[in-house]
């Protein structure tokens, strides 16, 4: 048995969360996302590191359903925007910030398409075991914030950029994200990005429970209440192609739970999280 990796508190140890939120939901949900591979990899992976999976569920206790369709509705969202983005772009390059154990790939991947997943190197390490790299499907093991991995990438303007990061941005300082959204809008002129972030409200609900948790290194501290307006002070390069509410785009189903569909209703209501989707002119 291999020394379990997600035992601390550490940023790197979430990325396990995402990957049973599609795992457990997809099986359920198979109309919201189809990721048949993110529950093997699951499988495999609480088999290596003899990982006890109730440690995840207990701690959601009775709103276990919502957390994972949290994972299942973003990556719904991302992948239609994606998939949108490749009928003009068949030939895109792809790439996945803080992409963990991700497996979009595998379900948008046209034949042509040229992906990059970028991590720390210790979450490169464990995403190789489980999700072998091909030719067209490649790891960068660096922080996203290291921009030498611009340099790595195989990017041609003709052929366009997309890029994704999901559950990323409320780990950085405003000021990280702003630097990094302009760096990329004059290195990938005509490229995109999709992206999650909570609003100011979100994210002192989410910081309230991981305070009493002492789960203080997965504090958030980025968050956008209205993006089109922050966004456009960035750069006047910075085009606002979408934004949302997170749950405004995803089919309810009747049988869901009640607290379920509730959450989901007050998230909204109340706009707690926003998909923003993003043109760099």
């Amino acid at each position: 048995m291999s020394v379990n990796p997600f035992e601390d508190n550490s940023v790197q140890s979430t990325l396990i969360i995402p990957l049973w939120g599609r795992a457990t939901q997809s099986k359920l949900n198979p109309n919201i996302l189809n990721d048949h591979l993110s529950s093997k990899i699951l499988e495999k992976l609480i088999k290596d590191y003899n990982f006890d999976i109730s440690s995840i569920e207990n701690y959601y206790v009775n709103k276990k359903e919502y957390f994972g369709l949290i994972f299942c509705a973003r990556s719904r969202n991302f992948e239609n925007a994606l998939k949108n983005y490749l009928k003009i772009h068949p030939n895109a390059t792809v790439v996945n910030l803080g992409c963990g154990l991700d497996t979009m790939f595998f379900r948008v991947d046209n034949g042509s398409i040229k992906w990059y997943g970028i991590d720390f190197p210790d979450v490169i390490e464990i995403r190789k075991k489980y999700i072998p790299e091909n030719p067209r499907l490649n790891n960068i093991a660096k922080s996203v914030l290291d921009y030498s991995w611009f340099d790595d990438i195989d990017f041609k303007s003709e052929d366009g950029i997309f890029l994704i990061a999901g559950g990323l941005f409320m780990y950085f300082s405003q000021s990280d994200v702003i630097s990094l959204f302009n760096t990329m809008q004059e290195r990938f002129p005509g490229g995109e990005i999709i992206f999650d972030a909570p609003s100011k409200f979100g994210l002192k609900i989410s910081n309230r429970k991981v305070r009493k948790e002492g789960k203080t290194e997965m504090l958030w501290h980025f968050y956008l209440n209205n993006p089109k307006k922050q966004i456009s002070k960035w750069s006047k390069n910075l085009k606002i192609i979408e934004f949302y509410r997170y749950w405004s785009k995803t089919p309810r189903n009747r049988n869901w739970a009640k607290i379920t569909l509730k959450l989901m209703k007050i998230s909204d209501f109340l706009k707690l999280a926003y998909i923003i989707h993003v043109g760099f002119l």
